[in-house]
Protein backbone atom coordinates (compact mmCIF):
# COMPACT_ATOMS: atom_id res chain seq x y z
CA UNK A 1 0.00 0.00 0.00
CA UNK A 2 1.87 3.05 -1.23
CA UNK A 3 1.92 6.37 0.64
CA UNK A 4 0.58 4.76 3.80
CA UNK A 5 2.40 5.44 7.06
CA UNK A 6 2.20 1.94 8.55
CA UNK A 7 2.95 1.80 12.26
CA UNK A 8 3.04 -1.31 14.44
CA UNK A 9 2.95 -0.06 18.07
CA UNK A 10 3.26 -2.01 21.29
CA UNK A 11 5.00 -2.34 24.63
CA UNK A 12 7.03 -5.33 23.38
CA UNK A 13 8.35 -6.24 26.81
CA UNK A 14 9.84 -8.28 25.30
CA UNK A 15 9.26 -8.65 21.54
CA UNK A 16 8.26 -12.27 20.86
CA UNK A 17 8.19 -14.60 17.87
CA UNK A 18 4.50 -13.67 17.63
CA UNK A 19 5.30 -9.96 17.36
CA UNK A 20 8.00 -10.76 14.79
CA UNK A 21 5.50 -12.74 12.71
CA UNK A 22 3.07 -9.81 12.63
CA UNK A 23 5.85 -7.37 11.68
CA UNK A 24 6.99 -9.60 8.82
CA UNK A 25 3.43 -10.03 7.53
CA UNK A 26 2.98 -6.26 7.59
CA UNK A 27 6.25 -5.83 5.69
CA UNK A 28 4.81 -7.95 2.86
CA UNK A 29 1.78 -5.63 2.57
CA UNK A 30 3.17 -2.12 3.16
CA UNK A 31 6.12 -0.43 1.48
CA UNK A 32 7.47 0.67 4.85
CA UNK A 33 6.61 -0.42 8.37
CA UNK A 34 7.68 1.27 11.60
CA UNK A 35 7.64 -0.68 14.84
CA UNK A 36 7.04 1.74 17.72
CA UNK A 37 8.05 0.70 21.23
CA UNK A 38 5.71 2.50 23.60
CA UNK A 39 4.65 2.47 27.23
CA UNK A 40 1.20 1.44 28.34
CA UNK A 41 0.58 3.18 31.67
CA UNK A 42 -1.89 0.46 32.58
CA UNK A 43 0.94 -2.10 32.39
CA UNK A 44 3.66 -0.28 34.32
CA UNK A 45 3.86 -3.10 36.84
CA UNK A 46 5.16 -5.41 34.10
CA UNK A 47 7.55 -2.92 32.50
CA UNK A 48 10.69 -5.03 32.49
CA UNK A 49 12.41 -3.04 29.74
CA UNK A 50 12.44 0.63 28.82
CA UNK A 51 11.31 1.76 25.38
CA UNK A 52 14.95 2.13 24.34
CA UNK A 53 15.79 -1.36 25.62
CA UNK A 54 12.85 -2.84 23.70
CA UNK A 55 14.06 -1.09 20.56
CA UNK A 56 17.45 -2.78 20.99
CA UNK A 57 15.84 -6.18 21.63
CA UNK A 58 14.13 -6.01 18.23
CA UNK A 59 17.61 -6.10 16.66
CA UNK A 60 17.76 -9.79 17.53
CA UNK A 61 15.10 -10.69 14.96
CA UNK A 62 15.85 -10.77 11.20
CA UNK A 63 13.43 -8.01 10.24
CA UNK A 64 12.83 -7.20 6.58
CA UNK A 65 14.75 -4.25 5.16
CA UNK A 66 11.59 -2.15 4.91
CA UNK A 67 10.97 -2.41 8.68
CA UNK A 68 12.43 0.12 11.11
CA UNK A 69 12.14 0.36 14.90
CA UNK A 70 11.66 3.52 16.96
CA UNK A 71 10.68 4.49 20.46
CA UNK A 72 7.41 6.34 20.96
CA UNK A 73 9.35 9.54 21.66
CA UNK A 74 11.25 9.22 18.38
CA UNK A 75 8.04 8.56 16.48
CA UNK A 76 6.37 11.64 18.00
CA UNK A 77 9.26 13.81 16.82
CA UNK A 78 9.08 12.52 13.25
CA UNK A 79 5.34 12.30 12.60
CA UNK A 80 3.25 15.15 13.92
CA UNK A 81 0.12 14.41 11.89
CA UNK A 82 -1.22 11.09 13.18
CA UNK A 83 -4.32 11.23 11.00
CA UNK A 84 -2.21 9.82 8.14
CA UNK A 85 -1.13 6.75 10.09
CA UNK A 86 -2.44 3.22 9.57
CA UNK A 87 -2.05 1.35 12.81
CA UNK A 88 -1.16 -2.35 12.50
CA UNK A 89 -2.64 -4.65 15.10
CA UNK A 90 -2.06 -8.36 15.67
CA UNK A 91 -5.06 -10.48 16.59
CA UNK A 92 -4.73 -13.84 18.34
CA UNK A 93 -8.21 -14.63 19.61
CA UNK A 94 -11.67 -13.32 20.51
CA UNK A 95 -10.32 -11.64 23.63
CA UNK A 96 -7.98 -9.56 21.46
CA UNK A 97 -10.88 -8.61 19.20
CA UNK A 98 -12.90 -7.41 22.17
CA UNK A 99 -9.95 -5.42 23.47
CA UNK A 100 -9.58 -3.70 20.09
CA UNK A 101 -12.79 -1.74 20.66
CA UNK A 102 -11.12 0.07 23.53
CA UNK A 103 -7.87 0.48 21.56
CA UNK A 104 -9.68 2.02 18.61
CA UNK A 105 -11.53 4.49 20.80
CA UNK A 106 -8.42 5.47 22.74
CA UNK A 107 -6.26 6.10 19.67
CA UNK A 108 -9.02 8.09 18.01
CA UNK A 109 -9.37 10.33 21.08
CA UNK A 110 -5.64 10.79 21.77
CA UNK A 111 -4.10 10.90 18.30
CA UNK A 112 -6.89 11.06 15.76
CA UNK A 113 -5.93 7.65 14.38
CA UNK A 114 -8.97 6.00 12.85
CA UNK A 115 -7.36 3.62 10.34
CA UNK A 116 -6.39 0.21 11.72
CA UNK A 117 -5.12 -2.84 9.84
CA UNK A 118 -5.58 -6.21 11.53
CA UNK A 119 -3.32 -9.22 10.96
CA UNK A 120 -4.33 -12.61 12.31
CA UNK A 121 -1.60 -14.44 14.19
CA UNK A 122 -0.46 -17.79 12.85
CA UNK A 123 -2.16 -20.65 14.73
CA UNK A 124 1.23 -21.98 15.88
CA UNK A 125 2.07 -18.58 17.44
CA UNK A 126 -1.33 -17.62 18.80
CA UNK A 127 -0.50 -18.83 22.32
CA UNK A 128 2.69 -16.74 22.52
CA UNK A 129 2.72 -13.45 24.42
CA UNK A 130 5.21 -11.18 26.17
CA UNK A 131 3.58 -11.91 29.52
CA UNK A 132 3.94 -15.65 28.93
CA UNK A 133 7.64 -15.17 28.17
CA UNK A 134 8.15 -13.16 31.37
CA UNK A 135 6.27 -15.69 33.46
CA UNK A 136 8.31 -18.54 31.97
CA UNK A 137 11.56 -16.72 32.80
CA UNK A 138 10.47 -16.11 36.39
CA UNK A 139 9.87 -19.81 37.06
CA UNK A 140 12.77 -21.00 34.85
CA UNK A 141 10.45 -22.78 32.43
CA UNK A 142 13.18 -22.95 29.80
CA UNK A 143 11.22 -24.82 27.14
CA UNK A 144 8.27 -22.44 27.18
CA UNK A 145 10.64 -19.47 27.20
CA UNK A 146 12.51 -20.81 24.15
CA UNK A 147 9.23 -21.16 22.26
CA UNK A 148 8.36 -17.49 22.86
CA UNK A 149 11.50 -15.46 22.14
CA UNK A 150 14.87 -15.50 20.37
CA UNK A 151 18.02 -16.73 22.21
CA UNK A 152 19.26 -13.17 22.79
CA UNK A 153 15.99 -12.25 24.46
CA UNK A 154 16.14 -15.45 26.52
CA UNK A 155 19.45 -14.06 27.80
CA UNK A 156 17.94 -10.65 28.60
CA UNK A 157 14.97 -12.12 30.47
CA UNK A 158 17.00 -14.61 32.50
CA UNK A 159 19.59 -11.97 33.38
CA UNK A 160 16.73 -9.74 34.60
CA UNK A 161 15.29 -12.53 36.75
CA UNK A 162 18.70 -13.45 38.16
CA UNK A 163 19.82 -9.82 38.51
CA UNK A 164 22.96 -11.15 36.81
CA UNK A 165 25.56 -9.19 34.87
CA UNK A 166 26.02 -11.99 32.34
CA UNK A 167 24.71 -15.45 31.61
CA UNK A 168 27.05 -17.56 29.47
CA UNK A 169 26.85 -21.07 28.05
CA UNK A 170 30.31 -22.66 27.93
CA UNK A 171 30.95 -25.32 25.28
CA UNK A 172 33.85 -27.33 23.94
CA UNK A 173 35.23 -30.81 23.45
CA UNK A 174 36.46 -33.11 26.25
CA UNK A 175 39.95 -32.24 27.42
CA UNK A 176 39.73 -28.64 26.27
CA UNK A 177 40.27 -27.14 29.72
CA UNK A 178 36.74 -25.78 30.27
CA UNK A 179 36.48 -26.75 33.92
CA UNK A 180 40.00 -25.53 34.69
CA UNK A 181 39.33 -22.20 32.97
CA UNK A 182 36.06 -21.70 34.87
CA UNK A 183 37.55 -22.84 38.18
CA UNK A 184 40.28 -20.22 37.87
CA UNK A 185 37.78 -17.53 36.91
CA UNK A 186 35.76 -18.30 40.04
CA UNK A 187 38.94 -18.08 42.13
CA UNK A 188 39.69 -14.60 40.77
CA UNK A 189 36.27 -13.19 41.68
CA UNK A 190 33.42 -14.57 43.79
CA UNK A 191 31.03 -12.94 41.32
CA UNK A 192 32.05 -15.56 38.72
CA UNK A 193 29.71 -18.51 39.29
CA UNK A 194 30.41 -21.85 37.59
CA UNK A 195 27.51 -24.26 37.07
CA UNK A 196 28.86 -27.64 35.94
CA UNK A 197 26.03 -29.60 34.33
CA UNK A 198 28.14 -32.80 34.37
CA UNK A 199 27.08 -32.96 38.01
CA UNK A 200 23.46 -33.15 36.87
CA UNK A 201 24.31 -36.24 34.81
CA UNK A 202 25.89 -37.90 37.84
CA UNK A 203 22.71 -37.32 39.84
CA UNK A 204 20.55 -38.70 37.04
CA UNK A 205 22.80 -41.73 36.34
CA UNK A 206 20.98 -44.15 38.72
CA UNK A 207 17.67 -43.37 36.99
CA UNK A 208 19.25 -43.95 33.58
CA UNK A 209 20.59 -47.34 34.64
CA UNK A 210 17.20 -48.23 36.08
CA UNK A 211 15.47 -47.24 32.86
CA UNK A 212 17.93 -48.68 30.32
CA UNK A 213 19.51 -51.52 32.32
CA UNK A 214 22.27 -51.89 34.87
CA UNK A 215 24.73 -53.12 32.22
CA UNK A 216 24.17 -50.09 29.99
CA UNK A 217 27.29 -48.47 28.51
CA UNK A 218 26.38 -44.82 29.09
CA UNK A 219 28.79 -43.51 26.47
CA UNK A 220 27.32 -45.79 23.80
CA UNK A 221 23.82 -44.90 24.93
CA UNK A 222 24.57 -41.17 24.69
CA UNK A 223 25.98 -41.53 21.17
CA UNK A 224 23.73 -44.15 19.60
CA UNK A 225 20.45 -43.39 21.36
CA UNK A 226 20.84 -39.68 21.94
CA UNK A 227 17.22 -38.63 21.36
CA UNK A 228 15.76 -41.38 23.53
CA UNK A 229 18.16 -40.53 26.34
CA UNK A 230 17.56 -36.78 25.99
CA UNK A 231 13.79 -37.18 26.10
CA UNK A 232 14.12 -39.25 29.27
CA UNK A 233 16.46 -36.99 31.24
CA UNK A 234 15.41 -33.52 29.95
CA UNK A 235 12.73 -32.73 32.59
CA UNK A 236 15.01 -33.59 35.50
CA UNK A 237 18.04 -31.95 33.86
CA UNK A 238 16.14 -28.66 33.47
CA UNK A 239 14.93 -29.00 37.07
CA UNK A 240 18.53 -29.20 38.31
CA UNK A 241 19.49 -26.23 36.13
CA UNK A 242 16.63 -24.14 37.54
CA UNK A 243 17.65 -25.10 41.08
CA UNK A 244 21.28 -24.12 40.41
CA UNK A 245 20.32 -20.76 38.90
CA UNK A 246 18.04 -19.92 41.81
CA UNK A 247 21.06 -20.12 44.12
CA UNK A 248 23.13 -17.63 42.09
CA UNK A 249 23.86 -14.38 43.98
CA UNK A 250 22.93 -11.02 42.47
CA UNK A 251 25.34 -9.19 40.17
CA UNK A 252 27.05 -12.43 39.17
CA UNK A 253 28.65 -13.54 35.94
CA UNK A 254 27.08 -16.98 35.47
CA UNK A 255 28.86 -19.68 33.45
CA UNK A 256 26.78 -22.76 32.63
CA UNK A 257 29.15 -25.46 31.39
CA UNK A 258 27.43 -27.63 28.75
CA UNK A 259 30.11 -29.18 26.50
CA UNK A 260 27.61 -30.31 23.83
CA UNK A 261 25.47 -27.15 24.01
CA UNK A 262 25.98 -26.28 20.33
CA UNK A 263 25.54 -29.83 19.05
CA UNK A 264 22.86 -29.87 16.30
CA UNK A 265 19.73 -31.40 17.75
CA UNK A 266 20.63 -30.18 21.23
CA UNK A 267 20.79 -26.45 20.46
CA UNK A 268 20.81 -25.56 24.15
CA UNK A 269 21.46 -21.89 23.40
CA UNK A 270 17.68 -21.72 22.82
CA UNK A 271 17.22 -22.26 26.56
CA UNK A 272 20.31 -20.60 28.05
CA UNK A 273 20.71 -17.66 25.67
CA UNK A 274 22.96 -16.21 23.00
CA UNK A 275 26.18 -15.59 24.96
CA UNK A 276 28.45 -18.55 24.25
CA UNK A 277 32.07 -19.22 25.24
CA UNK A 278 33.90 -21.82 23.15
CA UNK A 279 36.98 -23.22 24.87
CA UNK A 280 39.17 -25.49 22.79
CA UNK A 281 42.59 -26.62 21.63
CA UNK A 282 43.56 -25.86 18.05
CA UNK A 283 45.09 -29.33 17.78
CA UNK A 284 42.60 -32.20 18.45
CA UNK A 285 45.51 -34.46 19.40
CA UNK A 286 46.01 -32.22 22.44
CA UNK A 287 42.45 -33.05 23.55
CA UNK A 288 43.19 -36.75 23.20
CA UNK A 289 46.47 -36.47 25.12
CA UNK A 290 44.75 -34.68 28.01
CA UNK A 291 41.92 -37.22 28.12
CA UNK A 292 44.35 -40.12 28.33
CA UNK A 293 46.45 -38.28 30.92
CA UNK A 294 43.47 -37.99 33.26
CA UNK A 295 42.43 -41.64 32.70
CA UNK A 296 39.06 -40.86 31.11
CA UNK A 297 39.57 -42.64 27.79
CA UNK A 298 35.82 -43.28 27.53
CA UNK A 299 35.45 -39.59 26.67
CA UNK A 300 37.52 -39.98 23.49
CA UNK A 301 34.39 -41.04 21.64
CA UNK A 302 32.77 -37.68 22.41
CA UNK A 303 35.43 -35.64 20.63
CA UNK A 304 33.84 -36.09 17.22
CA UNK A 305 30.32 -35.74 18.66
CA UNK A 306 30.87 -32.15 19.79
CA UNK A 307 31.30 -29.34 17.20
CA UNK A 308 34.85 -28.10 16.71
CA UNK A 309 35.75 -24.42 16.44
CA UNK A 310 34.90 -24.09 12.73
CA UNK A 311 31.53 -25.78 13.20
CA UNK A 312 30.81 -23.76 16.33
CA UNK A 313 31.51 -20.46 14.58
CA UNK A 314 29.17 -21.45 11.75
CA UNK A 315 26.40 -22.39 14.18
CA UNK A 316 26.89 -19.14 16.10
CA UNK A 317 26.64 -17.02 12.97
CA UNK A 318 23.61 -18.89 11.65
CA UNK A 319 21.76 -18.30 14.92
CA UNK A 320 22.98 -14.78 15.74
CA UNK A 321 24.86 -15.90 18.82
CA UNK A 322 27.56 -13.82 20.49
CA UNK A 323 30.47 -16.21 20.81
CA UNK A 324 33.75 -15.75 22.64
CA UNK A 325 36.59 -18.05 21.61
CA UNK A 326 39.30 -19.07 24.07
CA UNK A 327 42.28 -21.05 22.76
CA UNK A 328 43.17 -23.33 25.65
CA UNK A 329 46.32 -24.75 24.10
CA UNK A 330 49.76 -23.85 25.43
CA UNK A 331 49.82 -25.16 28.97
CA UNK A 332 48.68 -23.91 32.38
CA UNK A 333 50.56 -20.61 32.32
CA UNK A 334 49.05 -19.64 28.99
CA UNK A 335 45.59 -20.71 30.17
CA UNK A 336 45.98 -18.45 33.20
CA UNK A 337 46.79 -15.57 30.83
CA UNK A 338 43.53 -16.26 29.01
CA UNK A 339 41.67 -16.33 32.33
CA UNK A 340 43.13 -12.97 33.35
CA UNK A 341 42.30 -11.48 29.98
CA UNK A 342 38.72 -12.74 30.08
CA UNK A 343 38.29 -11.25 33.54
CA UNK A 344 39.30 -7.91 32.06
CA UNK A 345 36.55 -8.32 29.48
CA UNK A 346 34.08 -8.95 32.29
CA UNK A 347 35.38 -5.85 34.04
CA UNK A 348 35.07 -3.89 30.75
CA UNK A 349 38.74 -2.99 30.96
CA UNK A 350 39.76 -4.18 27.52
CA UNK A 351 39.02 -6.49 24.60
CA UNK A 352 41.27 -9.50 24.97
CA UNK A 353 43.50 -10.66 22.13
CA UNK A 354 43.06 -14.21 23.38
CA UNK A 355 39.27 -14.25 23.63
CA UNK A 356 37.73 -13.03 20.43
CA UNK A 357 34.07 -12.35 19.81
CA UNK A 358 32.22 -13.83 16.86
Amino acid sequence: MSNAIAVYPGCFTPPTYGHFHIAQKAAEIFEEVTIVCSTNKEKNETRWFSEEECKLLWQHYPLSQNVSVRTFTEQMEIHKDYSKIIMIRGIRDEEDMENEKRVMKLNKELFGIDKLFYILADDALACISASKAREAAQVFDFQTLASCVSPAIVTSLLEKVLAAKNLFMVVGRPGSGKSTFLKRLSEIDDANVHINTDLFSQKIKPLILERFGEQTDLVTLAIQHDKELTDFIAPLWFHYLADALQKVPKNAHVFVEIPYGLKPGKDLYRYIGHKVIYIGCEDPSENRRRIMQRNTSRHLRFIDEIPDLTQSIRIARQNNLKMFVVNSGGGYDQLQKHVDDFQKILDHKKESSHAKTI
